[in-house]
């Protein structure tokens, strides 16, 4: 391949987050283009275009500046955020439909009255704003354990709670393709006619990302439950004061989901799961490209 070639599409060095990333967004891109169902397909398709080639460039800028080391490692914070919504319009890429039915038959099951309703039926000021405070932390959960981490002069713990976060959202992107939801806040409306009491200030913040960033779908499993027990995960494997401080943190999180309607038990459960499992596999090293090598207090990808 000639040199310039070489530059743009080699990744032989990459870490496994840069290579989950480029991976999923080459093979989502063609898929998008040629499917109807998908509203603003190239618009979309140009977004994933960019990222790969944004990637590619911090990759290219870490070697030559601690700038771009800093921002190629924490770059997936802002690509979190990217591949959450779009996945959301994707909803029907694949089904025609939502198949929250199937959640529903079960916790039926389980559950004489739907938790969220019985939540909602049992709230007070001072339940919803402690319940915020915990779903409030999933957006600062990651930098606050991949920032003691990162401190460290040994890199290794920071890669893989980067790496295990980046693969339990993508097993989520995949389900939420493959088995789209809609969550309790829809087809549950009709049970939630009542607010939940709340007026603090977590629950404001909250219902503000909510109305400004949310999305209508990607509930099953909860991505955001999920991405909490990674970080969770690698707290008490590397930090355990760390640990114990975040788990009411990621308990409070994990009803929070429910108690605000987002989500069902089903979406909770499969969340830790997920999280769980996406954190083994980068602990045992079932899915690596190489090995991790300390070079001047700083985390090198070597190719195996």
């Amino acid at each position: 391949m000639p040199r310039a070639g070489r530059i743009i599409w080699d990744l032989s060095d990459a870490n496994l987050t840069d290579r989950v990333y480029v991976f999923s967004l080459v093979i989502i891109t063609p898929w998008l283009l040629v499917s109807p169902r998908v509203e603003n397909r190239w618009w979309l398709a140009g977004i994933n275009v960019a990222c790969v080639g944004l990637i590619r460039a911090l990759q290219l800028w870490a070697k030559r500046s601690p700038i771009g080391e800093f921002l190629h490692d924490w770059y997936p914070l802002g690509i979190f955020i990217i591949c959450f919504e779009e996945v959301s319009r994707l909803s029907f890429l694949v089904q025609k439909g939502w198949q929250d039915h199937y959640i529903l038959t079960i916790e039926s099951r389980l559950f004489s009255v739907p938790p969220t309703v019985w939540l909602g039926q049992h709230g007070l000021w001072l339940l919803t704003e402690v319940l915020e405070i915990g779903y409030f932390s999933y957006f600062v959960l990651l930098m606050i354990v991949g920032g003691v981490l990162y401190a460290r002069e040994d890199k290794r713990p920071f890669r893989q709670v980067m790496d295990a976060t980046v693969l339990a959202y993508l097993m989520c992107y995949v389900v939420f393709i493959l088995f789209p939801t809609e969550g309790p806040a829809h087809t549950l409306a009709a049970q939630h006619d009542f607010p939940l009491p709340g007026g603090g200030p977590f629950h404001w913040m909250v219902q503000l990302i909510q109305s400004n960033a949310g999305v209508h779908g990607n509930a099953f499993p909860s991505a955001h439950v999920a991405g909490g027990v990674v970080s969770l995960f690698f707290a008490w494997k590397y930090a355990p004061k760390v640990g114990l401080t975040l788990t009411p943190l990621v308990f409070l999180l994990c009803v929070g989901a429910v108690y605000d309607r987002y989500h069902y038990v089903c979406d909770v459960i499969a969340g830790v799961v997920v999280g769980v499992i996406a954190s083994w596999i980068i602990v045992k090293g079932w899915l690596s490209a190489g090995k991790y090598a300390v070079r001047d207090s700083r985390v090198s990808f070597v190719s195996q």
